[in-house]
C-alpha cells in the first residue's frame, strides 16, 4: 500500500494550493439563478435579472450546476461553496493518480498534479468548469483502465457523465472530443494490446454515437447544441475579436503579460517535454494521447482560462510516456543500489521543487483576513448594504464584474445593467458598453435611455472605470453618495437621498481613511493595499492633497 501513499499527498497539496478567498464574482449570478429555479420550479429560459436586454432569450446550460451550489449554500453558506471547490480538486487529482497504477506512474503522476494545481490556483474557481474537470478525469480513468484491462461495459458510463456535463457547462463538446480520441485510436489500431483485448469496434462506435446524441438532453434541445460554437468563437485569437482583447480570462497565452506571463512559460516548457517523449516513445506512440495532447494545447494556446484543462489532460499523458520511455528502461536495467540511489534523488528533487510553492502560497493565505469567504475588493459589500438601507428608485449602471453580486443581493428589487453572462448578449453591446467607460461623454445618452439613476463602479485592481468615475465626480447632475474607497456610488442628482461627498475636504478623507483602517485591522498587507488603492483614485481625481492624507 505504500506505493499509494502519494496520492494523499498530492491531494492535500492540490487542496492546499487552491484554497483562498472565493475570487469568482460569477458564483452569484449562479446562486441567483438556482435560487430562482427551486422558488419557481421551473428552467430559465429568459433572462430574468438584467433590464437592458431587448430579447432576453438565457440557454442556461449551467443549471444543474447552478443548483448544487444553491443547495450547498443552502446548507453551509459560501463556506460550503468554497469547500465544494476542494473537494472537487481533492478528487480529480485521486482519480488522475489512478489513471496508471505502477508505483513509478503514480509518483510522477502525484508530482505533476500537485506542482500543476499549484501553477494554475488562480484559475480553480468557484464556477461550472469544477464540473469539467471531474468529468474530464473520470473519462481519462475510464479509458485507460479498460484499455488495460477492465470490463468494456463501464464505458457506458461515458452516456450519463456526458448529459451530466451537458447540463452543468456550456463547453461540453470538450467530452466529445475526448470520447473520439479514443474512438480515433481504437479504429486505426490493432484489438489487442498485450493480452488485453480492447472494446470491439462496433460497441465503441456504438458508446460515441450515443453520447454525442445525449448532448441533446438538455431542456433546451436543437438550442443547446449551437451554444458551444458560440463559447467557442469568443474565445478565438484574433485581432477583432473583442472578447480575447477586453477580457482577462480569454486572453490568448501569447498575448499574456505581468504575473499570468508565467502560465506561457509552463504550458510551452510542458509542451516541449511531451513533444520529447513522444520522439523517445515513438515506437509505443499512443494516437488518443496525441490527439489530446494537440487538442487541449490548441485550446491553452487559444485563451489563458483553459490552461488548466491542457494540465489536466497532460498529467496521466506524461506519466505513461516518462515510464515508458527508453531511458526508464535504461534505468530498470541497472543495479538495486543505483535504482534506490536515483528514486531517492527524484523524490528529494521533486520536494524541493514543492518547497518553495508552499511557502509563497502560506504566505499570501496569512495575508487575508482570518476567516472571510470573500476576497477583498472584488464585491460591492459596502455599497450593496447602503442601497438597501438607502434604496434609490431607478436603474443602475454597473460594472460587470459587480453584476453577480449585486443581482444576488438585490433582485428582485433591482435588476442590473450588465453582469458576467456576456455570451446571453451581442458583440455590438459590450463593444459600446466598453465605449461608454472610455469615453464618458457618451453616458448622458445611455442614462437617459435607460433612466440611470445609480451607478456603482470599481476603483481598484481594474483600472478601466476611472475615467468614467472621474467624469461623474465632476459632473453637475451626478454627485457621489458613497464611497469605501475601493468601489464608488454616484446617485442622479433628482434622486439624491444624502448630502455629497467632497474628497477634497480633509475631515472626509480622514473619516474614510480611518474606516478602511477599521475594516481591515487584522490584515495589515490588506489595508495597506485598500489606503493604496484610494490614494490612487484621489490623486487620478486630481486631489493630491487629500491622497496624501489617506496615506498617512
Amino acid at each position: 500500500m505504500l506505493k499509494y501513499l502519494p496520492i494523499p499527498l498530492c491531494a492535500a497539496l492540490a487542496v492546499f494550493f487552491t484554497y483562498f478567498p472565493i475570487t469568482d464574482t460569477d458564483i452569484f449570478w449562479h446562486l441567483a439563478a438556482g435560487r430562482e429555479m427551486v422558488i419557481h420550479r421551473h428552467f430559465l429560459f429568459t433572462d430574468p435579472f438584467s433590464f437592458t436586454l431587448a430579447s432576453p432569450q438565457w440557454i442556461d446550460l449551467h443549471w444543474l450546476f447552478q443548483l448544487i451550489v444553491y443547495g450547498l449554500f443552502m446548507l453551509g453558506g459560501l463556506k460550503a461553496i468554497l469547500a465544494f471547490k476542494l473537494f472537487v480538486v481533492a478528487l480529480v487529482c485521486i482519480v488522475l493518480c489512478l489513471v496508471f497504477r505502477s508505483a513509478k506512474q503514480l509518483w510522477v503522476s502525484a508530482f505533476l498534479a500537485a506542482y500543476l494545481f499549484y501553477q494554475a490556483r488562480y484559475l480553480v474557481l468557484d464556477r461550472p468548469v469544477l464540473i469539467t474537470m471531474v468529468c474530464m478525469s473520470l473519462y481519462l480513468f475510464l479509458f485507460e483502465n479498460v484499455r488495460g484491462g477492465w470490463k468494456r461495459q463501464w464505458l457506458w458510463l461515458c452516456i450519463p457523465l456526458q448529459i451530466f456535463w451537458t447540463n452543468s457547462q456550456g463547453l461540453y463538446p470538450i467530452g466529445i472530443f475526448m470520447i473520439g480520441a479514443y474512438w480515433v485510436e481504437l479504429m486505426a489500431g490493432a484489438t489487442k494490446r498485450g493480452s488485453h483485448p480492447l472494446p470491439p469496434r462496433k460497441l465503441f462506435t456504438a458508446i460515441f454515437l450515443l453520447s454525442c446524441l445525449s448532448c441533446l438532453a438538455t431542456p433546451y434541445g436543437l438550442s443547446g447544441l449551437t451554444l458551444p460554437f458560440k463559447l467557442f468563437g469568443r474565445i478565438a485569437p484574433h485581432s477583432q475579436n473583442i472578447y480575447s482583447l477586453n477580457i482577462s480570462e480569454n486572453v490568448p497565452l501569447l498575448s499574456l503579460a505581468g504575473f499570468e506571463a508565467g502560465y506561457r512559460v509552463i504550458v510551452i516548457g510542458t509542451a516541449i517535454f511531451v513533444s520529447v517523449m513522444f520522439a523517445l516513445n515513438r515506437r509505443r506512440i499512443r494516437v488518443a494521447h496525441v490527439l489530446l495532447f494537440a487538442g487541449f494545447l490548441s485550446l491553452a494556446f487559444s485563451a489563458v482560462r483553459n490552461v488548466l484543462l491542457y494540465f489536466i489532460v497532460i498529467i496521466p499523458i506524461i506519466a505513461s510516456l516518462a515510464t515508458n520511455a527508453d531511458v526508464a528502461l535504461r534505468i530498470s536495467r541497472m543495479s538495486v543500489v543505483t535504482k534506490r540511489f536515483l528514486a531517492g534523488a527524484a523524490v528529494l528533487a521533486g520536494i524541493v521543487v514543492l518547497v518553495k510553492p508552499v511557502m509563497d502560497h502560506a504566505a499570501v493565505v496569512m495575508t487575508y483576513p482570518p476567516h472571510r469567504i470573500l476576497s477583498p475588493f472584488r464585491f460591492p459589500e459596502k455599497i450593496t448594504e447602503y442601497l438597501k438601507a438607502n434604496p434609490v428608485p431607478g436603474e443602475m449602471f454597473n460594472d460587470i464584474r459587480y453584476g453577480g453580486y449585486l443581482i444576488w443581493e438585490m433582485y428582485p428589487q433591482k435588476k442590473v445593467f450588465v453582469d458576467g453572462r456576456l455570451v446571453i448578449r451581442s458583440a455590438q453591446f459590450f463593444e459600446e458598453y466598453l465605449a461608454i467607460c472610455e469615453q464618458p461623454d457618451l453616458f448622458p445618452y445611455v442614462s437617459k435611455k435607460f433612466n440611470i439613476t445609480q451607478v456603482i463602479l470599481p476603483s481598484a485592481i481594474f483600472d478601466r472605470y476611472l475615467n468614467l468615475i472621474k467624469w461623474l465626480y465632476n459632473s453637475s447632475e451626478w454627485h457621489l453618495e458613497f464611497t469605501d474607497g475601493s468601489s464608488f456610488l454616484f446617485v442622479r442628482n433628482d434622486e439624491r437621498q444624502k448630502p455629497s461627498i467632497l474628497l477634497s475636504d480633509p475631515a472626509t478623507i480622514s473619516a474614510i481613511s480611518n474606516s478602511i483602517r477599521s475594516e481591515w485591522h487584522d490584515a495589515p498587507e490588506v489595508c495597506q493595499e485598500a489606503l493604496g488603492y484610494f490614494s490612487d483614485a484621489l490623486r487620478y481625481l486630481r486631489v493630491a492633497k487629500s491622497a496624501e492624507s489617506a496615506i498617512h
